[in-house]
């Protein structure tokens, strides 16, 4: 046999596309530079049985799988936020104008919003192996602003809810895969640099400028985290497939770290709301303004606003300087404002996500 010269690690390709509904996979629309790869565990079991022999004998049997990606991007880009706020928070967000497009987020607390459900194909130059997930939506995000002000970078955890392709019998790949797309090469970067961060006691004044938080972020983690109740239902249709995914629990957090200011420490300070006998409610927004054009006099930006309380509050270090890292949840404040709101300003049409 021959030695193979196909199945290279750069010839690898992540491509999605958002689906109309949960079990109606979409042809590809997007590549995206992510690294790392899916993980298909289509769950085969052996029986618990006697049958007069140490080793296996009778054919294992198949459940319920297990079907992930836990893929990071090193250079979050504008035009990747839709996926990211689609593919956790769902609600069927539309873009508005061109070419600069504008997608507002407010995702509900007291009701369920709709799942924005995502194909995922993934392969590499062998074309006959490549994989397509269906009813993928993300469980986990990570974003982080490094220091140094460099580029965002995330992580994020995907979980699907089918799996197949062009070389599985009993499980073919529709529509077809693999998609020809490729990725756009040099899209406007989000970067820590272009980013400022605003605190107050009430929603309306985190806008102002006053609120503004200065010489004092070093970085920052925001994490959002979320549990799925996986549905089966025994329809008749033949298939592993989940038949829906349902938001359990949800946890939205924000780690900062900060330079020993007044802002930070001291009477009035963010660490004396954390150290408080009862919660102090604050508006945390963070706003990230390319010097890059959307549209003319239109940069790429991501503006987003949270009600959160601090929870922890430890020492570190950057260099030679003593920081503090200060973490907040964030919370739903009934008539006041949403868990999570945010404007995105970037160049995604719809009909390319």
């Amino acid at each position: 046999m021959p030695v193979s010269l196909q199945g290279f690690v750069k010839q690898r390709r992540h491509i999605f596309g958002r689906q109309s509904a949960f079990n109606t996979k979409v042809t590809g629309k997007r590549a995206y530079p992510f690294k790392g790869v899916p993980e298909a565990d289509v769950n085969w079991v052996d029986p618990d049985v006697d049958v007069g022999s140490l080793d296996l004998v009778v054919a294992p049997h198949r459940e319920a799988p297990n079907l992930t990606a836990p893929l990071t991007d090193p250079q979050l880009r504008y035009n990747t936020l839709p996926l990211l706020h689609s593919g956790f928070f769902g609600g069927n967000v539309s873009g508005t104008g061109s070419p600069a497009v504008v997608r507002t987020y407010g995702p509900a607390s007291t009701t369920i919003d709709p799942l924005d459900p995502f194909t995922y194909s993934f392969g590499d130059d062998v074309l006959d192996g490549w994989e397509q997930f269906g009813d993928g939506i993300l469980t986990s995000v990570e974003i982080t602003g490094p220091e140094g002000l460099g580029a965002l970078t995330t992580s994020m955890s995907w979980l699907f809810g089918s799996y197949a392709g062009p070389g599985y019998t009993d499980y073919p790949d529709s529509p077809p895969v693999p998609d020809a797309i490729n990725v756009v090469p040099n899209e406007t970067i989000v970067y820590l640099k272009d980013m400022a961060i605003y605190i107050a006691s009430d929603p309306y004044d985190v806008t102002y400028s006053g609120a503004r938080v200065a010489d004092a972020l070093h970085t920052f983690t925001m994490r959002w985290t979320r549990e799925i109740d996986q549905k089966r239902f025994a329809n008749g249709d033949q298939s592993f497939d989940a038949d829906a995914f349902a938001t359990a629990s949800r946890t939205l957090e924000l780690e900062c770290s900060w330079a020993e200011t007044p802002d930070i420490v001291g009477l009035g300070s963010e660490s004396d709301a954390w150290n408080s006998t009862q919660a102090v409610d604050r508006y945390i927004r963070l706003v990230a303004e390319s010097t890059e054009e959307a549209d003319t006099g239109v940069p790429y930006s991501w503006d987003l606003t949270m009600p959160m309380r601090y929870y922890t509050r430890t020492h570190g270090e950057v260099g030679g300087n003593a920081i503090i890292v200060l973490t907040a949840k964030a919370n739903y404040a009934p008539g006041v404002a949403p868990v999570y709101s945010a404007q995105v300003v970037n160049t995604l049409a719809d009909v390319n996500f």
